[in-house]
């Protein structure tokens, strides 16, 4: 299933539509708690449709973290600087630091560099009462007292040193978010670190407390769309993958940021099917399935001529191709004389044959993948065509409304969601069903009603649909194709067409007919999808009732 995102950041009359935005009502989601309780920020849902998702420009994400901040102060009455310290060292989970603070506090500011106020009031008088010039704690020069700063610890420095350390720790990169007194572990505030950084430096700065709170903070994925600095946000993290789709187009997984793979629920079989397929592993199994290893050096050897007399180019071993025996060169023979059947396999062959049937097994999911991929690309292309000419004049021609060809275009975005959720079942099956026989066939018994009906649909839309359209231009490369063209991959005649006035009233009674096949079968291929996915969801436990029965 795929969340499409808001385009606004609340979409209520009041504050309590959304529960992320601010009593200001800006807009800006915080992802926060409400205010009467403590939101549970890492609870998962039972249905990743239950939780709101929203696109976060680059310009707002810093506002984000700062509405989380402010509401962290006012729940847990600290300063600004200790929430800050407080959401970041616990990747802004608040549930976490808030239940952390509560039951520890004391060991919550150790591991978080927090000086608790009496500390920080002693030695603030400790320093007072020296009097006069004091020393820098890193150059050791004597300044006067107001001319040293200090973190609440003990450990004093002047301006000029103070400058020079943060600028060496937003030199170091993002690290920088979480800097130290350079001589206790004591936490350095955002608003101390700005004080000593130059305009360019508070820059950079910026960019790393934006990375950090996007690339700690589990509800939230930055965008993989190219040049993109959007943030994905969701409310509650889904229980399962869910596929987002940022403003930019880019469309992946919430979960592990690789492409969308509904209905695989696990994101490792995605990206182990997504590394085979990106990787020499194939290659691999083409070699096993294809050469064999000189019996002398192992090395492997493809056989590219008709004779069975091989030649090691590595070691100069003569051997059998069909034995990997010894060539005898005398009467240019095997010298195992290898026609004669022994009944036993070697382990080699035995190899080689497990190679081929793994690549053979590959092969035919892959091959299925990447087919339904194919489509699923030109089925985009599709609705995009539908959108920009078709409609307009299928409308023209039919004398009608644009909502009663709306049909078309829903039809158009079950057929592109489903090639996609399609191909994903062909990676699964492939991980999941090397053993469990009742599973694989239920599997392919659902799997097969919902591509059938796919196909259906894409031959009403892609062929049943050209009676009620212009004619296409013929011409010599279009008859030299193998297949029929379609509306939807050429262009339409650029003159005004319309149809022949003694059948324009039977076209409009077979387009409603066609309309209501389509609306029909749209529906019934919508039933099939969401059974197959939600089998897969369960683990297909249908496959047990199926045995039960029999």
């Amino acid at each position: 299933m795929t969340l499409h995102l808001d385009d606004s950041f609340g979409a209520g009359d009041s504050d309590d539509d959304c529960a992320w935005c601010d009593d200001s009502d800006d807009g800006t989601p915080i992802l926060g708690a409400s205010d009467d309780a403590f939101a549970a920020l890492s609870q998962p849902v039972e249905q990743a449709n239950e939780t709101t998702i929203v696109c976060i420009e680059a310009t707002k994400q810093l506002d984000v973290r700062s509405k989380m901040i402010e509401r962290a102060k006012a729940l847990l009455d600290v300063r600004t600087e200790e929430a800050e310290a407080l959401l970041s060292h616990f990747s802004y989970d608040f549930e976490a630091a808030a239940t952390a603070w509560f039951e520890d506090t004391r060991k919550v500011r150790e591991t978080s560099g927090l000086i608790d106020a009496k500390t920080r009031r002693e030695n603030s008088e400790a320093a007072m009462s020296s009097g006069g010039a004091r020393g820098c704690g890193i150059c050791f020069e004597d300044f006067p007292g107001d001319a040293l700063t200090s973190v609440g610890c003990a450990h004093e420095f002047c301006d000029e040193c103070w400058s020079g350390w943060v600028t060496s720790k937003v030199n170091d990169g993002l690290p920088v978010v979480d800097t130290r007194c350079p001589m206790c572990p004591a936490k350095v505030s955002e608003s101390m670190i700005r004080k000593f950084l130059s305009d360019k430096d508070e820059k950079k700065f910026d960019t790393f407390l934006r990375r950090s709170f996007l690339e700690n903070n589990a509800k939230l994925r930055p965008c993989i769309g190219v040049d993109c600095e959007c943030a994905i946000a969701v409310e509650q993290l889904p229980s399962n993958p869910v596929s987002v789709k940022c403003n930019c187009g880019a469309e992946f997984c919430f979960s592990c940021q690789s492409e969308p793979h509904v209905p695989v629920n696990d994101c490792e079989v995605a990206k182990k099917w997504l590394e085979k397929i990106h990787s020499d592993g194939a290659n691999s199994e083409w070699m096993l399935a294809n050469t064999k290893g000189c019996p002398k050096c192992h090395r492997p050897i493809l056989k590219n001529g008709g004779c069975m007399h091989m030649h090691c180019s590595q070691c100069h071993c003569s051997f059998c191709w069909l034995c990997l025996g010894p060539w005898d060169n005398g009467p240019y023979a095997c010298a195992g004389r290898c026609n004669k059947y022994g009944g036993d396999k070697t382990g080699d062959e035995n190899r080689r044959k497990r190679a081929r049937d793994s690549l053979e097994r590959y092969m035919f999911y892959y091959e299925r993948y990447r087919a339904h991929e194919d489509a699923g690309k030109k089925a985009e292309q599709d609705v995009e065509r539908f959108k920009d000419s078709v409609l307009d004049i299928l409308i023209d021609l039919q004398r009608t409304s644009k909502q009663q060809v709306v049909f078309i275009m829903d039809a158009l975005r079950q057929v592109t969601e489903c090639r996609k959720i399609l191909k994903w079942t062909y990676a699964y099956a492939y991980h999941e069903f090397a053993d469990d026989q009742s599973k694989k066939e239920f599997f392919e018994y659902i799997q097969g009603d919902m591509e059938r009906c796919l196909e259906l649909l894409s031959r009403m839309i892609e062929s049943d649909i050209k009676p009620f359209l212009p004619p296409e231009p013929e011409d010599d490369e279009q008859k030299q194709k193998a297949s029929p063209p379609s509306p939807l991959t050429e262009e339409l005649q650029d003159e005004k067409y319309q149809y022949a006035p003694e059948k324009q009233e039977s076209l409009e009674k077979d387009f409603a007919l066609y309309k209501a096949r389509l609306i029909d079968t749209t529906a019934v291929l919508r039933k099939f999808t969401d059974t197959l996915v939600s089998e897969m969801a369960k683990g297909l436990l249908g496959a047990r009732n199926i045995d039960k029965t029999d």
